[in-house]
């Protein structure tokens, strides 16, 4: 009958006296195997005194950081990681300068490609105009010298007949 004489706790009042978040003390209720003494209106479950003794000697022998060494390596951490950062963004730095080193190459070679294309591609409409000139003059003389063959020989023809 001592249990009822002994007041109950649930997982909000020790939490609540053990400075924690509710969510934590029912972790650590779960991990330390507490059995309640009794579950109230909508499942609430009650501890007894000795439940709250084991959650309060947890907490005592966790190790606690101070404030000042905490807040000193929280700041060396963000050094060096602020550090390291800088180092990964020199690294993708030059990664890139790289990178635009290759392309301006590619570029290079590709326009000098391009002018190369450009002076044949000159050359060849030349050559084709010359060729076309040739031709228009080739034609031009087959068209000045039948005229006259066939003037010669219908004139001759005619001629001949009455001459």
């Amino acid at each position: 009958m001592a249990n009822t004489n002994s007041k109950l706790y649930t997982n909000k009042d020790m939490a609540r006296i053990c400075d924690v978040s509710e969510a934590s003390m029912t972790n650590l209720v779960k991990s330390l195997e507490l059995v309640p003494i009794k579950t109230g209106k909508y499942g609430r479950k009650y501890y007894n005194s000795k439940d709250l003794e084991k959650v309060k000697d947890h907490y005592r022998n966790k190790p606690k950081a101070s404030a000042n060494s905490s807040k000193s390596t929280t700041k060396d951490d963000i050094i060096k990681q602020q550090k390291d950062h800088i180092e990964d963004l020199k690294t993708q730095i030059k990664i890139l300068n790289h990178q635009l080193e290759v392309k301006d190459s590619q570029i290079e070679t590709q326009n000098q490609q391009l002018k190369q294309n450009t002076q044949l591609l000159s050359q060849a409409h030349i050559l084709t105009l010359q060729a076309q000139k040739s031709k228009d003059d080739k034609s031009l003389e087959k068209v000045q010298k039948q005229p006259e063959t066939v003037s010669k020989d219908t004139h001759g023809w005619i001629w001949k007949m009455f001459h």
